[in-house]
């Protein structure tokens, strides 16, 4: 078998092993060594379609895992250090808000759950403070109404990290064990809101 050919079913193979891969790391890892494998491949046979798609793809996954890697290394360092979390963090999109705006008021339709990175935020009805490393709108993304039950604004400027429910139920899939952490969350949340302000939380129907 000539070294080509051998080179080209071990870039298959790393394909084929993405696919059984369940958490981002590993897998754009696997993926940057079918980059490197494919460009050996495709310039041993002169096959320039295949080596410039794999010489535009290297840089992209390397750019991906780099991000990642910081996003992990900043969360060791933060408040919030379950392993959970970093379960999620590939899931996650950045996004920056200024002092004095509004994350989302209270009524707002709750698709987003957050992970303060940077800043502080006030929750208006239940006077509450919350400081880097906490999540934030869980609550009412898993509530019945999916209604805010309170508004977030920015005491400072903020930095955070966002996940929508279709992406968080791709994460659970791949890490079961951030249900435990969520229900765990939410149930703490849930006794901490009720006692400050009771009934700011939605009710549910009772069953006997």
């Amino acid at each position: 078998m000539a070294y080509g050919d051998i080179i080209g079913y071990l870039a298959s193979a790393l394909v084929f092993a993405t696919f059984y891969v369940r958490t981002m790391m590993p897998l754009r890892m696997l993926a940057i060594a079918s980059n490197v494998a494919f460009i050996a491949y495709a310039a041993s046979e002169a096959l320039i379609p295949v080596l410039v798609l794999h010489l535009v793809l290297l840089p992209v996954n390397l750019a991906r895992l780099y991000e990642i890697k910081k996003l992990l290394a900043f969360t060791r360092s933060a408040p919030a250090r379950d392993a959970s979390i970093e379960a999620m963090l590939p899931f996650m999109r950045q996004t920056k808000i200024q002092k004095g705006e509004y994350l989302f008021r209270k009524g707002d339709h709750a698709r987003h759950m957050y992970y303060l990175m940077e800043g502080t935020l006030q929750l208006i009805e239940i006077e509450k403070t919350v400081n880097k490393g906490a999540i934030i709108g869980e609550i009412g993304m898993f509530s019945p109404s999916r209604e805010r039950i309170a508004t977030a604004v920015a005491a400072t400027d903020c930095r955070l990290l966002s996940v929508d429910d279709d992406t968080l139920y791709q994460a659970y899939y791949q890490n079961p064990k951030l249900g435990f952490y969520l229900i765990s969350l939410i149930a703490g949340r849930f006794v901490e809101v009720q006692l400050s302000t009771p009934g700011a939380l939605p009710s549910t129907p009772g069953r006997d």
